[in-house]
């Protein structure tokens, strides 16, 4: 639109007084420089972290988020909460995810963590350690519970099981945008079956 009253301006008919003329191109330009500059101050702010919540305020410059640790530690500290909340609040939905078994996707890695607190009894996920360097955190975690619901197609077995492994999350901007996981997931699935060796069994299982 603007560009088009420009060009009607430069185009009028030869009848209109040169300075007339000239004060209409003058003033198409100056609108399109101020439109221009308006564009390139609202740019900013609308390409902003929309996971975040709540707007900054209009006289605010620069927003603040939380910091790799403070994301990762309130993450995990989900698990034994709203964990479909964590997601949503702390892992970009661009997230580029290497899971156990390579390169998966956000959807499914939610829906499996959810089966698995679902089926377990009193699902508990600790958080053992963690290490800080610059926008990567290290989490080594542990979460288990009693077997008394379906995971992953794999019937009640009443057996208390485990699933460990150590994490790496980069932060940007307040939410984990790349995410890396190792485990001992196969060992957990044989938990799961009940086909634990028993010389690695756990205490009193059966």
């Amino acid at each position: 639109m603007i560009f088009r009253k420009a060009h009607e301006a430069l185009s009028a008919p030869a009848t209109t007084s040169a300075p007339t003329r000239r004060r209409k191109v003058i003033g198409a330009m100056t609108g399109f420089a101020v439109a221009a500059t308006l564009t390139a101050v609202a740019v900013p702010a609308s390409a902003e972290n929309q996971g975040s919540h709540g707007a900054a305020s209009s006289g605010q410059a620069t927003r603040h988020y939380l910091s790799p640790l403070q994301v990762t530690s309130a993450f995990y500290a989900s698990y034994n909460g709203d964990l479909a909340a964590g997601f949503d609040r702390y892992i970009s939905k661009n997230l580029v995810l290497h899971g156990f078994n390579g390169p998966e996707n956000r959807e499914d890695w939610l829906k499996g963590d959810l089966n698995i607190k679902a089926g377990l009894t009193g699902f508990t996920m600790t958080v053992l350690d963690q290490i800080v360097e610059g926008d990567k955190v290290v989490t080594r975690w542990s979460l288990g519970g009693v077997h008394t619901g379906t995971i992953f197609g794999i019937p009640a077995s009443g057996r208390e099981v485990r699933l460990s492994g150590i994490s790496i999350d980069r932060v940007i901007h307040g939410q984990s945008v790349e995410h890396w996981s190792e485990g001992n997931f196969g060992r957990f699935l044989d938990e799961l079956r009940g086909e634990t060796p028993p010389e690695t069994a756990a205490p009193g299982a059966k």
